[in-house]
């Protein structure tokens, strides 16, 4: 398999990738052009030459992927000095490692008016959305983008179980009668971000009663609702908004923090200065 078919087998399911490419190479070295992948999972195609200086470059990779950012690698074919690999041929290498993150993925339990309005809104900005729902009719309506995976079962726990969600995963929760059966199948998996579309009194009366079931309060904690910044949407196109916002402020401000830069303004802050403001 060559390098640009590996790129779409990952593009197409949703797992990343850096390409690595040589920019610059100046005196003996192994290769002079060329260009390599790594996948999300550590697996490798293609070669800079080997040695050294490509074990040095894939280290950097993979924390460049764990990083989800690009960088360029500098390395002298030397024992010692500024850039030195541990190598005694004397030439020196320049490489771009060009990171490209999974989309992120966006479950979305339940297929109703609200659900789908988010669905609308997040294939544009490239989220991979999922929809779960028990009634096909909802998965089936001509208004939900033919870019969602559509998954139908006959229980939200059956259908959540089969999920395989990690720590980047977004999950929405907006069901018919059924919040309580998604959120406690949800609350024990690992999610990035875990939102109820729900009233301040719902979401009281559930974190109660999961009080009362002896749930963590640390896993409690991590529920998000009312979901969406207060923003006074009513509509269901003028919440899902609201819902992205937040989604993208969870993305945006966890990638901060993670390149050591400022870290962003918390929702709540947003929230607190939008509902003063108003």
């Amino acid at each position: 398999m060559s390098i640009f078919q590996q790129a779409c087998l990952c593009e197409n399911k949703n797992r990343s990738f850096a390409l690595i490419h040589i920019i610059e190479s100046r005196g003996s070295t192994p290769r002079h052009s060329a260009s390599m992948l790594v996948t999300e999972t550590g697996e490798t195609i293609g070669t800079i030459g080997g040695g050294m200086m490509e074990r040095l470059v894939l280290d950097r990779t993979r924390q460049a992927l764990a990083d989800e950012c690009s960088c360029v690698f500098q390395g002298r074919m030397a024992r010692q000095g500024e850039h030195a690999v541990g190598s005694d041929c004397g030439g020196a290498m320049t490489v771009h490692i060009a990171v490209y993150p999974r989309r992120p993925s966006l479950i979305l339990v339940g297929g109703g008016h609200v659900n789908r309005a988010i669905a609308q809104a997040a294939v544009p900005l490239n989220f991979d959305v999922h929809v779960l729902d028990t009634w096909q009719e909802s998965l089936d309506h001509p208004d939900m983008p033919a870019a969602c995976h559509r998954i139908y079962g006959n229980s939200f726990t059956t259908l959540i179980s089969d999920l395989p969600l990690d720590d980047k995963s977004l999950v929405i929760i907006a069901t018919n009668h059924q919040d309580k059966e998604s959120l406690d199948a949800l609350l024990p998996r690992p999610a990035r971000f875990l939102g109820l579309l729900a009233s301040s009194r719902k979401v009281h009366h559930f974190k109660q009663q999961l009080q009362q079931e002896g749930v963590a309060q640390e896993q409690i904690a991590r529920l998000r609702s009312p979901v969406g910044l207060d923003i006074g949407a009513e509509t269901p196109q003028e919440i899902a908004i609201s819902v992205l916002a937040e989604l993208l402020l969870a993305i945006k401000g966890a990638k901060k923090m993670a390149s050591g830069k400022p870290e962003a303004i918390h929702a709540d802050e947003v929230k607190m200065a939008t509902s003063v403001a108003m």
